[in-house]
């Protein structure tokens, strides 16, 4: 009986097509418009792998023993230094250097161009590392070695706003209901189905797992086409997958449970669209969770803020730590919000 109830269902969610539609289409352009607005933005600036900056000795200073040394070091790290005389300041502009180092008798000191802020901090270190190498050897050999730590990729805004926008339109899943809620009412079959042997739980799922296959459908295929048109990259397939179909599937549960709470489906529609709203601002939907100054504790509230940095870290780094947090997010919320519902309903079934 519930294979049947679900087999039906479905017929009458396919019968919208412009929901189906709207679920392919919406993710793709509203993602497109604001990949190309924010590209700018969150395009990461980086510095050439070479660059040349100037330097001049002091008469009398002890460091000029060293110049073939740091000749070296400068190269093997790709600063070609240039050896320059006259006004630091113009040469720096004029030359187009990356900085300039005036090594003096006991010390030195760093020049550097406000638009070469990069290459200005690599030659500062440099020449602090070049330093306390000299000093340390007290004329011996000076070694030097130079390291680059493990950092975390950058993600553009291709595949940022390409991936949190496919799971923010899985959050308005209950748009793809309102034609069998609507359907259910004006031919009340709900009432019908609740004198018959099917429970409670049964009667749920009838309507549940439609709305989660249909949803689920759209967005699918918006990923693919988003993937192929557009350039967006996944990461995992099969996590991100899992992690999309919960997060649609807990935005379902959610939603269902403000209707059975209501029993209005512009009641259910104005408080749902207000919450997911509400879960994409702190959760990275408008504004990039990598450029937020809004607390950690606050967006860690927001489910959408966990379905998102996993999935963007899938994409950027192939891991998350993220991955069972929001994971735990959609399992807790979609047992959570069916009990609700399910408690919602008998108390409604038994009122009749």
């Amino acid at each position: 009986m519930i294979r049947y109830l679900i087999k039906n269902n479905l017929k009458i969610m396919f019968r919208s097509a412009v929901n189906i539609i709207m679920y392919v289409l919406c993710p793709i352009i509203v993602s497109a418009v604001i990949m190309s607005a924010f590209s700018a933005v969150m395009e990461s600036y980086e510095g050439p792998e070479e660059f040349v900056a100037g330097y001049s000795f002091t008469t009398g200073s002890q460091s000029s023993e060293y110049q073939e040394v740091l000749m070296k070091i400068g190269q093997e790290n790709g600063i070609t230094f240039k050896e320059y005389d006259g006004d630091i300041e113009e040469g720096i502009h004029d030359n187009d250097l990356g900085g300039f180092v005036e090594i003096k008798k006991d010390s030195y000191k760093v020049y550097k161009s406000e638009d070469k802020a990069v290459e200005g901090a690599k030659l500062e270190y440099l020449m602090s590392a070049f330093f306390n190498s000299m000093i340390s050897a007290d004329g011996a050999d000076i070694q030097y070695t130079i390291e680059t730590p493990d950092y975390e990729p950058a993600i553009d805004s291709t595949d940022y706003y390409g991936i949190i926008y496919i799971v923010y339109f899985g959050w308005c899943a209950i748009v793809c209901g309102a034609g069998l809620f609507t359907s259910e009412k004006k031919n009340s079959i709900i009432e019908r189905l609740q004198v018959s042997n099917l429970s409670t739980f049964q009667i749920y799922l009838a309507r549940l797992i439609p709305i989660v296959i249909v949803v689920f459908f759209g967005t699918g295929i918006s990923a693919v086409v988003s993937s192929l048109m557009l350039g967006v990259h996944w990461g995992n397939i099969l996590i991100s997958g899992a992690i999309v179909l919960l997060t649609v599937t807990a935005a379902t549960a959610f939603e269902m449970m403000i209707y059975e709470m209501t029993n209005s489906m512009i009641a259910t529609i104005i408080l749902s669209f207000g919450i997911v709203w509400f879960m994409g601002f702190v959760g990275g939907t408008f504004e990039a969770y990598v450029f937020s100054d809004m607390p950690e504790a606050v967006k860690s509230l927001s489910p959408l803020y966990h379905v998102n940095r996993s999935l963007t870290e899938l994409s950027s780094m192939g891991h998350s730590s993220y991955v069972l947090s929001s994971i735990l997010y959609s399992v807790g919320l979609i047992v959570g919000c069916s009990g609700v519902s399910l408690i919602v309903g008998k108390i409604r079934r038994a009122g009749k």
